[in-house]
């Protein structure tokens, strides 16, 4: 093949672009789409630890699953303080996610109002008589991994993609499904323990 022509095409072609939704419009289809395929609702081990039919190995395995979320998910915050477009704002009260994140940060691990979130499913998991040893060496289902591992993904990529995997997609979604307050009442009536990392969520 030494002396073989070699012929590189142009394969580079004119595309185009579609225009933007209005923001309102984009917003109703993603709310749309959440509503369809919310993961909070379509849980049978949530609805089962509301209701109480949930084993107690399920609901061993599922606070242990929470502990790995607040574990890998709770530094993530940080991203989106350093990636806010308004940190070089003259002061914080003139930002505005540069402010709000820094607070949610300093909320979640324990320097504002609330207990540190991470401390509190470690206190979760106590009540269910896990220790540290168990917490350490268990090792959570794919989709824990898979999910935390995309949200760490798109929280390095962008500001604007990181506010949409973690404030749009997981936060927005978790708040609006009630998963917590379920949570919380089923562990409290069923169970017999009050999970001040579920009361606080709820």
């Amino acid at each position: 093949m030494a002396g073989a022509k070699r012929e590189f095409k142009n394969v580079i072609r004119d595309v185009q672009v579609a225009a933007a939704q209005p923001v309102d419009e984009y917003l109703a289809e993603i709310d749309a789409f959440i509503a369809a395929h919310n993961p909070y609702r379509q849980s049978k081990v949530i609805a089962a630890i509301g209701d109480g039919s949930a084993p107690l190995e399920v609901v061993r395995r599922y606070v242990k699953e929470l502990y790995y979320l607040g574990l890998w998910m709770t530094p993530e915050f940080a991203l989106l303080i350093a990636n806010a477009p308004d940190a070089d704002a003259l002061s914080m009260d003139h930002s505005e996610h540069f402010a709000h994140w820094c607070q949610n940060f300093a909320d979640e691990t324990g320097f504002l109002r609330d207990p540190n979130h991470v401390d509190m499913k470690i206190t979760m998991c106590r009540q269910f008589d896990i220790d540290d040893d168990e917490l350490r060496s268990y090792v959570p289902i794919p989709e824990t991994i898979g999910s935390v591992h995309t949200l760490l993904y798109y929280c390095r990529r962008s500001y604007e993609e990181g506010l949409a995997a973690f404030g749009y997609a997981r936060e927005r979604v978790a708040g609006l499904s009630g998963y917590a307050d379920t949570v919380y009442n089923g562990l409290s009536k069923h169970y017999g323990v009050k999970a001040k990392n579920m009361e606080v969520h709820a």
